[in-house]
C-alpha cells in the first residue's frame, strides 16, 4: 500500500511539473513550429509534448507516467546541447550585468537553451496574422531565414535574449549584454560599436549583422538590452548606456561608436546631447523631435521602411551634417534584407573614422559625403 501511495504520488508530482512547466513550453514550442522549426527544435518540442500528455494522465495511468518521464529526459538532454554548444559560440559571447560587481558575469542560463531563428520567425508570423506588425514588410521573413541561416554558419548555436527579456525582465541592476568581438583579437579593443537593440528585444542576429561590419575593422560590438518596449530614452534605458560607457572607459576604450537600431535608433537621436560618444550611427530609426548632437553620424535608411520613414532620419542627418545613405530599395529591416549593402557603408564609415585603409585592399577610406 504504501509503495503504490509512493508511486502515486510521484505520478501527481509529474502531473504539476507538465501543468505548470510543460504547458508553458508547449506554448512556446507552438509559436515556433509556424517557422517551420530547426530539427533541435522539432526534438524540443516532440520532448515537451510527451512530457505534457504522459504528465498530465500520469496520475491515471502509470503506462503514459513513463511517457512523460522519457519525454523529461530528452528534454534535459536537448537543454543541456543546448548550453553548452550556445556558449561555444565562436565569437558570440552573453553577459549579465550584476549591479552587485563592476565586471559583467555569465550569462543567464536561459539565453542559452532557446533558439532565436525559430522564436523570431514563428512570433513575427503570430504577430503579422494578429495585425500587431504595423504595414507589411514584403520579403521579411525571407531577411529573417538568411540571416539566420548566415548567422548559424557563421556562429553555430548562440545565445538569445528573446525569451528572458520577457520572463525574467531586463533592468539597470540586471540585464543581459552581447559582446561580438573580432576572432583573431588577442588585445583589449581601443575602440568599439555600442548598439542598441530595437522593440521586441535584443535579438541576437541583429547585434551580429552589425558586427559582420565592424568585426573587420578590428572594432568590438556590444549589445546591452533593455526591455522589449526599447524605450532607451526613459529613465531605464537611459541607466543602462550610461553604465555601459562607464564601463567601457574604465576598460580603457578610447573611442565609442553609439549605433541604434529602429527605436535603439530614435532613442539615440532622443538623448544624444546627453551621451558622450566619438560617433552616432542611426539605422532605420530617427526621431523628429531628436536633440542632435554634433559628432561624426552615419545614418543609414531604407526609402521603403513601413514603420520609420525616411523623413525624420533626413531631417536629422541634415541637422548635424551627417553621412547620409538611403536604399532605394529597402524596408525597415535593411541591415538584412540589404545586408551586403548595409556591410560595406558600415564599414566603410567606421574605417574612415578609425583612420584605416580599405579593408578589403589598399589605399585610404574615402571620406564620406557630407561627414562632420
Amino acid at each position: 500500500m504504501t509503495e503504490e501511495n509512493e508511486g502515486r504520488g510521484g505520478r501527481w508530482g509529474l502531473f504539476l511539473l507538465a501543468l505548470f512547466v510543460g504547458l508553458p513550453l508547449l506554448a512556446l514550442c507552438g509559436l515556433t513550429v509556424l517557422g517551420p522549426p530547426s530539427p533541435e527544435t522539432m526534438v524540443f518540442t516532440f520532448a515537451v509534448t510527451a512530457m505534457v500528455v504522459g504528465g498530465l494522465m500520469a496520475p491515471w495511468s502509470p503506462r503514459l507516467a513513463w511517457g512523460a518521464r522519457l519525454g523529461f529526459v530528452a528534454l534535459f538532454l536537448v537543454v543541456v546541447w543546448r548550453v553548452f554548444s550556445a556558449d561555444a559560440g565562436r565569437t558570440v559571447r552573453a553577459y549579465t550585468v550584476d549591479a552587485g560587481s563592476p565586471a559583467l558575469a555569465s550569462g543567464r542560463l536561459l539565453d542559452t537553451i532557446v533558439p532565436e531563428r525559430d522564436v523570431a520567425i514563428g512570433g513575427t508570423l503570430f504577430l503579422q496574422a494578429m495585425g500587431q506588425m504595423g504595414p507589411p514588410e514584403p520579403g521579411l521573413l525571407d531577411a529573417l531565414r538568411d540571416g539566420y541561416a548566415r548567422m548559424r554558419l557563421d556562429q553555430g548555436p548562440v545565445p538569445s535574449s528573446t525569451v528572458s527579456t520577457f520572463v525574467m525582465g531586463q533592468t539597470p541592476e540586471d540585464h543581459t549584454v552581447f559582446r561580438v568581438a573580432p576572432a583573431d583579437r588577442f588585445n583589449p579593443p581601443e575602440a568599439v560599436v555600442l548598439f542598441l537593440h530595437g522593440s521586441m528585444g535584443n535579438i541576437t542576429v541583429a547585434c551580429w549583422q552589425v558586427a559582420q561590419a565592424a568585426n573587420p575593422v578590428g572594432l568590438d560590438v556590444i549589445c546591452p538590452s533593455t526591455d522589449w518596449r526599447a524605450e532607451w530614452e526613459g529613465e531605464e534605458g537611459q541607466a543602462i548606456v550610461q553604465a555601459a560607457l562607464a564601463r567601457l572607459r574604465s576598460e580603457n576604450v578610447r573611442r565609442v561608436y553609439l549605433a541604434g537600431l529602429s527605436r535603439g535608433g530614435i532613442g539615440i537621436s532622443r538623448m544624444a546631447r546627453d551621451l558622450d560618444v566619438e560617433g552616432i550611427i542611426l539605422i532605420s530609426g530617427a526621431s523628429s523631435r531628436a536633440r542632435p548632437k554634433r559628432v561624426p553620424t552615419l545614418v543609414l535608411q531604407g526609402r521603403r521602411d513601413p514603420r520609420t520613414p525616411p523623413a525624420p532620419a533626413r531631417q536629422y542627418a541634415r541637422a548635424v551634417g551627417a553621412t547620409y545613405r538611403e536604399h532605394p530599395e529597402a524596408g525597415h529591416w535593411m541591415l538584412l534584407s540589404h545586408h551586403e549593402w548595409f556591410e560595406s557603408e558600415l564599414r566603410r564609415w567606421l574605417a574612415y573614422r578609425e583612420g584605416l585603409g580599405d579593408v578589403h585592399g589598399s589605399g585610404a577610406a574615402e571620406a564620406p559625403t557630407g561627414d562632420n
